[in-house]
């Protein structure tokens, strides 16, 4: 009877965790950090299901894997709380809504995407605010030292001045800087670390091949079978899983691959179906990965409407299935050795820099909201036209979500609403 009503208890709390993660999914507007930002206020401060520092110890831990980096961060979310199964359940939930939205977009494109960018205009400086009010409470949070302040600066310098508005000229826009600044955080506060710690160099993992090889087995199988077959369906599962298995960076990377492969190389869309599934992806909630779904049913347009329909479901399976295999290959083995002294050492490096990196984030969607950047040659420029220099409308927008988000107990949905309604209306 015990262990019945044990299981009854894990049942119950596993759906209302599940019922919380269908809540952010039909609210995370704006991309990996607007996402990481309702986690610290849903999961972490209204329902406390982990802490601050876990959370950033498993977003440092997704992005330095390939995939969708916010996704796999819930879906280790979800392996912490109840194991695989609620894993495997907490992906589902999450990705759902985009894909039915996406996938109901590609059926009927053109029929009301540019009325949809309208409305939702007014989202992405709330989301600024979501993200830059998120950053200052993690760093309040999970930094303590005079060194973790600098490696956040640091962070945040590398990801973002660096990054916008002078990549060019320091060659440091690419992916694999956020795993990079991360292990470099890593490495630093290794060797700075002062204090003893227990010398726990006796952890034996076990690794979880079964994932590992599924993983592997899928990618050299779909690689053969995407040479020697013209099925389309196979074509677009190998190319999504392809995609998510080798793509560093989030979406921002993903979609000019995409770009390339659909448009210029495969050629299953114009350019300007493909811009306009750009442009849906950033107006629903959800991750930016579900793009896929609304390639998938655009590349078949032609095949008629079960066509499309499957076509999404194998493409987004192709997107999101290798990170999902990754965490459940790799978060059992970090559950393992997070209690190993040189892990021990570096990760308050690494949760300093994943605050930096947030940061960055909610700068770098700070610079085109409030101000109107043009690209002339190798360097980046305002507008001349000084009446046009700064859009005071989302500057105002931005401070005033910010100041109510740190002075009130306004539940996060409440402001997306208002700013959808305001989209309509004015």
């Amino acid at each position: 009877m015990a262990n019945k009503a044990t299981n009854t208890v894990k049942k119950i709390k596993a759906f209302i965790f599940l019922k919380d993660v269908f809540f952010i999914a039909i609210t995370a507007y704006g991309g990996p950090a607007m996402h990481l930002a309702l986690y610290q206020k849903k999961l972490v401060e209204e329902k406390k299901y982990l802490t601050t520092d876990e959370l950033l110890e498993l977003y440092s831990l997704a992005q330095m894997l390939p995939g969708p980096s916010s996704t796999q961060t819930l879906t280790s979310i979800g392996y912490k709380f109840g194991g695989p199964s609620l894993a495997l359940l907490t992906l589902l939930v999450w990705v759902l809504p985009a894909f039915l939205l996406l996938t109901l977009s590609a059926i009927f494109i053109g029929l009301f995407e540019e009325q949809a960018l309208v409305y939702l205009r007014f989202v992405t400086p709330v989301a600024v605010s979501f993200i830059s009010v998120a950053g200052f409470k993690m760093i309040q949070k999970s930094i303590t030292t005079k060194q973790g302040y600098l490696l956040a600066s640091m962070a945040f310098i590398v990801a973002a001045l660096l990054r916008h508005p002078l990549d060019t000229i320091v060659n440091m826009n690419t992916p694999w800087i956020f795993p990079i600044v991360l292990l470099v955080g890593g490495v630093i506060s290794y060797f700075g670390h002062k204090g003893d710690l227990p010398e726990n160099d006796t952890i034996k993992v076990k690794i979880p091949w079964k994932f590992l090889l599924t993983f592997l087995l899928i990618f050299i199988s779909a690689g053969v079978l995407g040479k020697i077959s013209s099925n389309r369906f196979i074509l677009l599962f190998e190319n999504c899983y392809r995609f998510g298995s080798l793509v560093f960076g989030g979406g921002n990377v993903l979609i000019p691959m995409m770009l390339e492969q659909y448009v210029s190389h495969a050629a299953y869309m114009t350019s300007e179906q493909f811009i306009n599934g750009v442009g849906l992806v950033q107006a629903i909630p959800g991750p930016v990965f579900t793009i896929s779904s609304y390639t998938g049913a655009v590349a078949l347009q032609d095949y008629g409407l079960l066509s499309q329909c499957i076509g999404s479901l194998s493409s987004t399976i192709g997107i999101f299935l290798p990170g999902a295999l990754l965490i459940f290959s790799v978060y059992p083995i970090w559950k393992q050795i997070k209690t190993h002294h040189i892990v021990v050492k570096a990760l308050p490096g690494i949760i300093a820099a994943s605050c930096g990196l947030v940061i960055a984030a909610a700068y770098l969607m700070f610079l085109p909201v409030a101000f109107n950047w043009v690209e002339k040659g190798n360097f980046y420029f305002t507008n001349l036209d000084t009446s046009n220099l700064v859009n005071i409308g989302p500057i105002i927008i931005i401070l005033m979500t910010s100041l109510l988000l740190m002075k009130t107990k306004i539940k996060s949905p409440w402001y997306i609403v208002v700013a959808i309604l305001a989209g309509m209306l004015i």
